[in-house]
């Protein structure tokens, strides 16, 4: 915490917030009015969907986004949280094999915050493009710093409208352009309700572990940016 955030806190204009949320895949983070957010934690809890065991192995990577409503402010978080299995009544259930994840961020918001959560599609679903070389250009280096011609995987297909470039636009491949209207150089997901988190399954002995749980620490401010900065 920095001197001037201490002596606001003292002074009433500001204080620590923990906003808890989960259950399902749309939430709010209030800001209040004339005021802003400066959000510096999350912790994420391990969790999973999937009507079926084996369907929980597929489900256990997310998304969270947290997009300013009315601006183009936002941050966008990936987890994959690791399983094992756990007896229970004779029976094998999964179960998280690693605690909660704490994210020390930083994110300024002045208006209230769109969180959103989405499970990460099956991998079986990507198609991976036929291995290319990287034009000739400068910046391809010569072995051993460099793939020297190698074919690698230029693109992934998501889906029908996901296609992603994981070296991005300026490291091209030979005859593979970066264009299209779903496009992208950053690994991000589209938002669809086939994505969304599901009810828990109410039968199984796993089911606290089935929903998320996130808590979001954030110093609200009840004056705004510009008066922060003059003190």
């Amino acid at each position: 915490m920095s001197p001037k955030i201490e002596a606001l806190a003292f002074k009433g204009l500001c204080r620590w917030v923990v906003f808890n949320t989960g259950y399902t895949s749309a939430y709010t983070l209030p800001v209040p009015q004339g005021g802003f957010i400066l959000l510096r934690q999350i912790i994420w809890n391990p969790t999973y969907q999937g009507a079926t065991k084996a369907l929980q192995l597929q489900g256990n990577a997310h998304q969270v986004s947290l997009v300013e409503q009315g601006s183009n402010s936002e941050l966008v978080y990936q987890f994959r949280d690791a399983l094992t299995d756990v007896t229970s009544g004779g029976a094998l259930f999964n179960t998280p094999s690693a605690g909660p994840t704490i994210l020390e961020t930083w994110g300024i918001f002045k208006n209230d915050v769109c969180v959103d959560i989405l499970v990460i599609p099956d991998v079986a679903g990507a198609v991976y493009a036929g291995g290319v070389a990287f034009q000739n250009q400068a910046q391809e280096r010569a072995q051993p710093l460099g793939y020297n011609g190698a074919a690698l995987t230029p693109t992934v297909a998501i889906s029908a409208t996901e296609t992603y470039f994981p070296a991005g636009q300026t490291r091209l491949f030979t005859g593979t352009a970066f264009a299209g209207a779903n496009v992208r150089d950053t690994l991000r997901y589209n938002y669809l309700a086939a994505r969304q988190v599901t009810a828990p399954i109410a039968a199984d002995a796993d089911r606290q572990n089935q929903f998320p749980l996130i808590s979001f620490g954030c110093w609200v401010f009840n004056i705004p940016v510009s008066e922060y900065l003059n003190y």
